[in-house]
This record gives structure tokens, C-alpha cells and sequence, in this order.
């Protein structure tokens, strides 16, 4: 109650100050290195985009398709503040957070927006974003960025090398 009352006071003498809205948006089984090496690095991750955003209010929306939910059936408690859209088939992951970010442009207050992937198909997407005044932030192993998502983002951050070992390196 008395938080409502603090709200409306600093709403109705002009206070209210817009602290930045950033929406991650994270291919997890990109950023981990394959389906199979989510289970392993996918806190490590989480904490990379904890510490890129420490300064802002986030949320995060995060995809991986059914094979590494296999392999880490707690991934949902351990990502528990962030929405989960499951991803099915081929790009299933991908198209999952594509229809997500697609949606967001269209619901505003959106100040920042970080990318947790290479993959080229969201360099359209991120463009527009651009376009549309919103600042992009790509976050990346740096051997999986395409050219592409590169010249569509405004900054660029790696991920902290993974140590896949040669087996996860060929089937990622």
C-alpha cells in the first residue's frame, strides 16, 4: 500500500525517472557451443549477461530445442526470472526467439536490446531495431558471430571462451 502511495506521489509532482528496459534474448544452445554443452555452460552464460546488465531492470527470454532439455532437464528452475520459449525442429530455437523479438517491437518501453547469439538469421531484426532507434547489443563465442549479425549490431561483446574439447567443437 504504502509503495503504491510513494508511486502516485512522485507520478503526480513529475519524479518518476524511466530506468532503462533491456530485453535479452538468448540462443542457448548457440551461446553454449551446441545442444549438447547447455547442461554444462549454461550458468556461465546466465552469469555473462548478469554482469553486461548489472545497471539496468532486464528480462530475459532464452530458447533451446528439445535435445538440450534432455541433457538439463533443470534448466527451467536454474533460469527461473526468465521467460522460457521452447524451440521444436530445425532453427526451432532460433525461430522461437525470432517470433519473440518480433513481438516485443510491437509492445514498446523498450530502451536496449542484447542478443546472446552468431547466428545470421537475426541480423534483419536487429537492423530494424537500429532503425527504429533501439540501441543492439550482440554477445557472441567469437568464432560463431557471422559476418552478417556483426554489421547489424551496434556493439559487440564475446562470451568467455567455453574449453569445448574437439568432440563438441565438430558438432557444434
Amino acid at each position: 500500500m504504502l509503495i503504491n502511495e510513494i508511486i502516485n506521489f512522485k507520478a503526480a509532482v513529475g519524479m518518476v525517472c524511466h530506468e532503462p528496459l533491456v530485453k535479452v534474448f538468448v540462443d542457448l544452445e548457440n551461446a553454449c557451443g551446441g545442444s549438447e554443452c547447455v547442461a554444462q555452460h549454461h550458468q556461465r552464460v546466465r552469469d555473462t549477461i548478469l554482469d553486461i546488465t548489472s545497471q539496468s531492470r532486464i528480462q530475459i527470454t532464452y530458447s533451446v530445442g528439445p535435445s538440450a532439455m534432455s541433457t538439463c532437464p533443470d534448466l527451467l528452475w536454474q533460469w527461473n526470472q526468465a521467460r522460457f520459449v521452447p524451440g521444436r525442429g530445425l532453427n526451432g530455437a532460433d525461430l522461437a526467439l525470432l517470433d519473440a523479438i518480433q513481438a516485443t517491437r510491437f509492445r514498446g518501453g523498450l530502451d536496449r536490446m542484447v542478443l546472446v547469439s552468431g547466428d545470421h538469421i537475426f541480423a534483419e531484426d536487429l537492423a530494424r531495431l537500429q532503425r527504429e532507434g533501439i540501441h543492439t547489443t550482440v554477445v557472441s563465442q567469437p568464432m560463431s558471430l557471422s559476418r552478417q549479425l556483426a554489421r547489424s549490431a551496434q556493439s559487440i561483446q564475446f562470451l568467455p571462451q567455453m574449453n569445448l574439447s574437439s568432440d563438441e567443437r565438430q558438432s557444434a
